[in-house]
C-alpha cells in the first residue's frame, strides 16, 4: 500500500495540484542520479533532482494482481549528467529506479512512491535514448525451471558445476586434499603466487612446504610441495593485453597460446583503456597470433596496451565436460542418453 503524509494525501485530493515526478536511478556500480520532469531543479530529502536532463515518459499504471507493470521513457542525451558512453557502455542497464512524485511547491510534504523497479537495456536514438522500466512484479513473468537438455544447463564456475575458473593462491604450510578425476568440486587446486598460466590440481595429499616450489609447468608433471605433490594443468583464467587491433570486435593479444578454440565462449573483462570495467563473451579464438573476436562490438575503440582478465568458456557439450574441465560427474545435461528426433519419430516396422 502506498503512503504519503497527510499535507501530500490532502494536496494530491484537491482540485488544483501543483505536482512533480522524481526519478532516483542507482546503477549498477553504486553511482546515483536524480532526475525531476519539473522545470527546475527541486531539493528533496537531502538529494539535488536535476531539472536538466529532458525525458518523457509513458504513463505511470498500476492494477491489481501480480502482473508487471512497465513504461517507457525516452530522453535527451545530458554530458553532463547521462553521457552517451555510459549509455553505449551499458552502464544503465539493469539499474534501480525508483519512481516518486512531489509538490514541488512544499517538498518538505514529502513524497509519494509510484513504481520501483530497474532499466531494460537502453537503445541509443540520437540525439537521445529510449529504455523500458520494469517494475518489481515484471519478475514474476520470468519462467524460472528447468529443461532436460543434451547439453549442459548450470553456468561453468557455478556451485553445482563445480569447475574452479580462478582458484586461491598456494599457501605456505597449509594441508591441501587431493583432487578426484571426473569430479572438479572435490580437493584443491592453486594457482602460483605469480602467474604461469597454469593451475596446479593436488594429486598427493598433506602439507605444503614453508615457501612456494619451482612449478613444473609442463601440463600433467609434477612438483613436490613439502608433503604434497601436484600436477599441472592448464590456467582457466589468464590477465593480458592486447598486442593488435582489427576493429572493435577482433583484436590479439600474442601471449595467447593455448590451443584453437580454448576460449571460445569465454568471458573478457576489460581493465583498461576505454571499455575498462566491460564484459563482453569471446565468439572465437585461434591460437595463431593469439585472435579473439567478440560476440558484440564493444563501445569504444579498442586500442594496443589495454589490458584485460579471460576466463575460459564451455560450450555446454558432454565431450567439453569430460575431456576440457574433466569434471563429467558434475556434467547437468543428458548427452547421448536423451533421444533426438529421429527417436521420436521413430514408428514400427510394418514388416
Amino acid at each position: 500500500m502506498k503512503a504519503a503524509s497527510s499535507q501530500l494525501a490532502q494536496h494530491i485530493a484537491g482540485d488544483v495540484t501543483t505536482l512533480a515526478t522524481l526519478w532516483r536511478v542507482t546503477r549498477r556500480d553504486g553511482l546515483q542520479y536524480f532526475f525531476t520532469d519539473h522545470d527546475r531543479d527541486l531539493q528533496v530529502g537531502g538529494e539535488t533532482y536535476r531539472a536538466q536532463a529532458s525525458y518523457e515518459r509513458s504513463a505511470i499504471r498500476s492494477a491489481d494482481g501480480l502482473a508487471g507493470n512497465g513504461l517507457e521513457l525516452v530522453g535527451v542525451i545530458d554530458s553532463e549528467l547521462v553521457a552517451e558512453s555510459d549509455l553505449a557502455a551499458g552502464r544503465y542497464d539493469g539499474a534501480l529506479v525508483e519512481i516518486f512524485v512531489v509538490d514541488w511547491s512544499s517538498p518538505v510534504d514529502g513524497t509519494l512512491q509510484l513504481k520501483r523497479g530497474r532499466l531494460g537495456r537502453v537503445t541509443l536514438e540520437p540525439p537521445g535514448y529510449r529504455v523500458e522500466f520494469r517494475d518489481l512484479a515484471s519478475a514474476l513473468e520470468t519462467v524460472v525451471g528447468e529443461v532436460y537438455a543434451a547439453d549442459c544447463i548450470v553456468d561453468l564456475g557455478s556451485a553445482r558445476c563445480g569447475v574452479r575458473l580462478d582458484p586461491p593462491a598456494w599457501a605456505a604450510t597449509t594441508a591441501y586434499t587431493v583432487r578426484q578425476p571426473r569430479d572438479a568440486a572435490t580437493g584443491s587446486v592453486v594457482k602460483p603466487t605469480t602467474p604461469n598460466r597454469r593451475h596446479f590440481k593436488c594429486v598427493a595429499a598433506d602439507t605444503s612446504g614453508a615457501s612456494e616450489p619451482a612449478w613444473d609447468t609442463g601440463i600433467g608433471n609434477q612438483t613436490a610441495d613439502g608433503t604434497v605433490t601436484w600436477a599441472a594443468i592448464q590456467a582457466l583464467t589468464v590477465t593480458g593485453a592486447v598486442t593488435g587491433v582489427t576493429d572493435r570486435r577482433r583484436f590479439a593479444d600474442t601471449s595467447l597460446v593455448e590451443a584453437d578454440g580454448f576460449w571460445d565462449f569465454g568471458v573478457l573483462t576489460w581493465s583498461s583503456g576505454a571499455n575498462a570495467g566491460l564484459v563482453m563473451e569471446v565468439e572465437t579464438y585461434l591460437q595463431a597470433g593469439g585472435a579473439a573476436t567478440l560476440k558484440l562490438a564493444m563501445p569504444f575503440d579498442i586500442e594496443p596496451g589495454d589490458g584485460y582478465t579471460l576466463s575460459a568458456g564451455c560450450d555446454k557439450s558432454l565431450a567439453a565436460c569430460r575431456d576440457k574441465f574433466d569434471n563429467v560427474e558434475n556434467f547437468r545435461g543428458f548427452g547421448v542418453h536423451l533421444p533426438g528426433q529421429e527417436a521420436v519419430l521413430r514408428y514400427p516396422d510394418a514388416k
